[in-house]
């Protein structure tokens, strides 16, 4: 599928820009991509070091510095992957209802696929806001809150005109920060996502 977040291609290094990966160099990418993942599964952002991801990966920092320029650059990909399976997860969801209830539904499911991995969805979060991830705030995220509503909703033609989508990312932010910080628990969490979907969408 194509990439929900184009906007945030200047955070992959410039190898992967620049030319097409050979086949060992997008297995070893890929092996790093899945030590971070591990590493931040089990122990959260402090656990993704670079030299940490490098022995679990069996390679070297500077080597994980060819494909990611730093560590909140290597965990924003694993933001972006984790965004990618979601969409795919929402389409084949195949919500029913109202276009309120449907938009509900999915975000309430994605509270949920999110707390089900609170270590990294700490980790990966905690890149987002960092300083070292330029590129205009949460407006960057504008085409991945559109694509989440398009798979709720089915509709691959469906278009943000009115900033619904936006808003709702943006509230969709603030609920997997709730998370997080643990204020919340998951139940109040999709509750207040499922009041703003219905809310916005009515």
């Amino acid at each position: 599928m194509d990439n929900p977040l184009p906007a945030v291609e200047h955070g992959r290094s410039t190898l992967s820009v620049n030319r097409p990966l050979k086949e060992s160099e997008r297995a070893r990418r890929e092996r790093i991509l899945a030590a971070a993942h591990e590493l931040a599964c089990g122990g959260g952002y402090p656990a993704a070091t670079i030299r940490a991801v490098a022995e679990r990966a069996g390679t070297t920092p500077a080597t994980v510095y060819r494909y990611f320029p730093s560590k909140d650059h290597l965990l924003l990909q694993l933001m972006i992957d984790w965004s990618e399976q979601s969409i795919a997860d929402l389409t084949a969801a195949a919500y029913t209802g109202t276009v309120p209830e449907r938009v509900a539904a999915g975000f309430a499911d994605l509270i949920d696929w999110a707390a089900a991995e609170l270590p990294l969805l700490s980790a990966v979060m905690s890149a987002v806001s960092s300083p070292d991830i330029s590129g205009g705030g949460l407006t960057i995220w504008r085409e991945l809150f559109t694509a989440l509503i398009r798979a709720a909703l089915n509709e691959p033609a469906w278009e943000d005109t009115e900033g619904k989508a936006l808003t709702l990312g943006h509230v969709l932010i603030a609920c997997l920060l709730d998370l997080t910080t643990t204020r919340t628990t998951t139940e109040q969490t999709r509750a207040h996502i499922t009041t703003a979907a219905r809310l916005i969408f009515r």
